[in-house]
């Protein structure tokens, strides 16, 4: 089996869900390493340094404190038996003609290696920008990332690219397998992502249907068999892979409407609205018997297990994260949140590999 990861990540969580409890939580489900959510990191430290100052996008803030706590986090994972596969999500870097947008990015990136030096963690996800000032021209984004990827060399750092599906201009896994190949750095690879994947080439959460208007079953799978062939020669670049479900229509709590009017409040993509709260783990219903959380179905929809496959299919063998937001049940003060969506995510890869043994794929 590859090396299995839970992510930690803050969005939609109750406060009082500590890192340490999620921790503890991911530990006790099974999982060996640990996807460190920084949001997740800065909240800790706020929780032990009073007064602490966050990290702003020029790398500026507690810096030294920060670095003190990931150490004592490193140690914590040591003694729980985990490790740090990945910090994230580090974003908004790449892409800017403007040098002091482009000097506060590199200053924040160096922040960021010295926190996952101290986490014993060699690799740092950046999420493609969503941030329409940047340049459309993908050789400026290449550059930018080409010259991150050789200061991270220096520290023992890889960087894995993550298509984000609410990217400005990158937004497909074609598009990072783009930007991929023109930073060409053996260590500058690919996060894949079933949610980020199938929230471009199948779903659109804002229609009736929660589907693209014209044959999403097509266009995904004309997408997903072109991965197959394009990524199978270089499965070295797929660093590790993210999994999650979407829900939508058939969920009672999910309301396309409303989706569409916090976009519009935030000044945001809808689907980034949508990756925040509703990415339940593959076979939640199942899992739950559909209530868990108080609602007849978490109506996950998504086609995650033909992404799986298609990027299986590949031969490559890495490692696996669970990243889950469902802030319905997430955002409850309730200690066994964590623990419920660890056991699950565990439980959701038993169904998986299940289901791609079926489809012949080992």
């Amino acid at each position: 089996m590859s090396l299995l990861a839970f992510c930690t990540d803050s969005a939609g969580m109750h406060p009082s869900h500590s890192l340490p409890q999620k921790l503890r939580a991911i530990r006790d489900a099974g999982f060996h390493s640990v996807e460190m959510g920084f949001p997740d990191l800065e909240a800790y430290a706020g929780s032990q340094v009073a007064g602490y100052t966050k990290i702003n996008n020029a790398g500026q803030g507690d810096v030294e404190t920060l670095v003190g706590v990931a150490e004592k986090v490193r140690e914590m994972c040591d003694g729980m038996g985990l490790r740090v596969l990945a910090v994230h999500p580090f974003s908004q870097f790449e892409g800017y003609t403007d040098p002091k947008k482009r000097e506060e990015g590199f200053a924040r990136a160096h922040t960021w290696f010295k926190v996952l030096t101290a986490l014993n963690c060699d690799m740092l996800q950046v999420g493609s920008s969503n941030d329409p000032a940047i340049s459309a021209d993908y050789d400026v984004m290449a550059k930018d990332l080409r010259q991150l990827a050789d200061d991270a060399a220096t520290r023992g750092i890889r960087i894995a690219y993550e298509l984000w599906a609410w990217g400005t201009y990158v937004n497909t896994w074609e598009g990072a397998w783009d930007i991929c190949k023109r930073v060409d750095r053996p260590n500058f690879g690919l996060c894949l992502d079933t949610f980020q994947i199938a929230a471009r080439a199948y779903a659109d959460p804002t229609t009736p249907n929660g589907l693209l208007k014209s044959c999403p079953k097509g266009v995904l799978s004309a997408s997903l068999k072109t991965l197959t062939a394009a990524l199978s020669p270089h499965t070295d670049k797929i660093f590790y892979f993210q999994i999650s479900d979407g829900s939508g229509p058939h969920n009672p709590l999910f309301s396309a409407s409303k989706l569409l009017q916090e976009a519009k409040e935030q000044e945001s993509d809808p689907r980034y609205v949508w990756s925040n709260k509703w990415r339940p783990v593959p076979f939640m219903d199942e899992i739950v018997g559909g209530s868990g959380c108080g609602e007849s179905s978490f109506g996950g929809y998504l086609p995650v297990v033909d992404v799986i496959e298609a990027v299986c299919r590949t031969g490559w063998k890495g490692p696996w994260s669970y990243e889950v937001f469902y802030e319905p049940d997430m955002a409850k003060d309730d200690p066994d949140v964590p623990k419920r969506w660890a056991n699950a995510a565990m439980e959701s890869q038993k169904r998986i590999l299940k289901e791609l043994e079926k489809r012949g794929v080992h």
